[in-house]
């Protein structure tokens, strides 16, 4: 019984990673759509575009790189702990020792 409810609970925790995964590839293709007038002037202001204005829309698009790749990055751990949780609960339940993955 504990091995079959791990087995299940490693198929969720992989597909949460996997949820993860896809939510971070449609928010950067989302981010990565954006005609460049839009990423520049997101309000809508169609002025000049000031050196500050330029400094914090690229600090900006940078952060957002930076979180995308950090999401990226913990959803794919996520579902290998969870084939991990998987693998090892079905190892288990046929008698076998564990996998040790390192």
């Amino acid at each position: 019984m504990k091995d079959k409810l791990g087995r299940v609970i490693g198929m969720i925790v992989f597909a949460l990673g996997i949820v993860i995964l896809f939510f971070v590839l449609y928010s950067a293709y989302q981010m990565f759509a954006l005609p460049a007038a839009e990423l520049f002037h997101p309000n809508g202001n169609t002025g000049p575009l000031t050196a500050v204005g330029l400094g914090t829309t690229v600090a900006w698009i940078l952060l957002k790189i930076v979180m995308l790749f950090v999401m990226t990055l913990a959803s794919s751990i996520i579902a290998s702990k969870g084939i991990q949780l998987y693998l090892g609960c079905s190892s288990a339940q046929a008698g076998r020792e564990p996998m040790k993955i390192e």
